[in-house]
């Protein structure tokens, strides 16, 4: 068991024509009230309270802040007030250059990292001028591994597979559209757990077997979830043994989930410093990465597709 507690905070309408002042406001108000359930992570949407307000370079440059910058320094004291991280989407100035990020304060509000959006739409790289990000790095926060992605990233699965070779728990969806079914898709397919933030009313907090834990809506524009991070999703095939082995050994300890319909399982550790990845060493299963990644060298070495590299 390693639980964590993250919080989803919706800030404006799409559409919505609001001084960047009102969105702040509006989002130090809401990360307040979402306080009160103690959450080890606030996510709010992408670009939430720095959007420019025309498709011009011009625009774009007069919108960007820095980190740190006067946006970050509004939300560190809630941070330090509610001894919790706050991620943020955020239009970043670096040097010469703009990015759509997603910036991860600290318990501290200190900024510790940064993720840029891999795939900007068209209109933000040769509208704003925005560049696009390089191959993202996860972050260790106390309470688990995270990655991230930006609206229009979640087209691409290939930073699911870069995510799913870093071994991350929970990706931090920051966005302007909701994504629907995207968002089941990728953690029914890659095993983590999901945490949706959009310019929409209805956002959500997926697991890694895909289930829906809490929402949003019209009424309720922020929720908490408590998630156990430690759990994995293996692939049925050549673990079945050696999972019903470890139930045996660590009876009470170990849930093993069938899910069936997709060949697959979840591991759950109940106990608190039971590790599920030393679990899965311990007794050879077999990542879900890996099984992939070895049924797609088998397929190259017998004359069908290559080997992609995801790192």
């Amino acid at each position: 068991m390693r639980q964590a507690r993250i919080s989803i905070i919706n800030t404006h309408q799409l559409g919505a024509t609001e001084d960047d002042g009102i969105r702040l406001a509006r989002a130090r108000e809401r990360i307040q009230a979402a306080g009160r359930d103690r959450p080890d992570l606030a996510l709010l949407p992408e670009l939430f309270a720095n959007s420019p307000r025309e498709n011009t370079r011009e625009a774009a440059a007069q919108a960007a802040q820095p980190v740190p910058g006067p946006i970050s320094e509004e939300l560190a004291p809630l941070a330090r007030r509610f001894h919790t991280y706050i991620a943020f989407g955020l239009l970043r100035r670096a040097g010469e250059r703009l990015y759509n990020s997603l910036v991860l304060l600290d318990r501290a509000g200190e900024p510790v990292w940064i993720y840029d959006k891999v795939t900007p739409v068209d209109v933000e790289m040769t509208g704003w001028g925005e560049a696009p990000g390089a191959l993202p790095q996860a972050f260790d926060c106390d309470f688990g591994r995270i990655g991230a992605a930006i609206c229009f990233d979640i087209n691409f699965n290939e930073l699911a597979e870069h995510y799913a070779h870093q071994d991350i728990e929970l990706l931090l969806f920051a966005s302007a559209f909701p994504a629907g079914r995207l968002l089941d898709a990728w953690a029914v397919r890659y095993g983590f757990a999901i945490a949706g933030c959009t310019y929409y009313q209805n956002n959500r907090i997926i697991d890694c077997t895909g289930a829906t834990v809490a929402r949003t809506s019209d009424l309720l524009p922020y929720t908490t979830a408590v998630l156990n991070l430690n759990r994995r999703v293996v692939h049925m095939d050549k673990n079945m043994a050696r999972l019903d082995q470890m139930r045996s050994q660590y009876a009470g300890q170990v849930l093993i989930e069938d899910l069936r319909d997709e060949a697959l399982c979840v591991i759950t550790s109940l106990k608190e410093g039971l590790e599920v990845t030393a679990l899965m060493k311990e007794f050879a299963i077999i990542p879900l990465a890996a099984y992939f990644d070895r049924s797609r060298q088998v397929r190259a070495e017998h004359g069908g597709l290559p080997e992609p590299k995801w790192s």
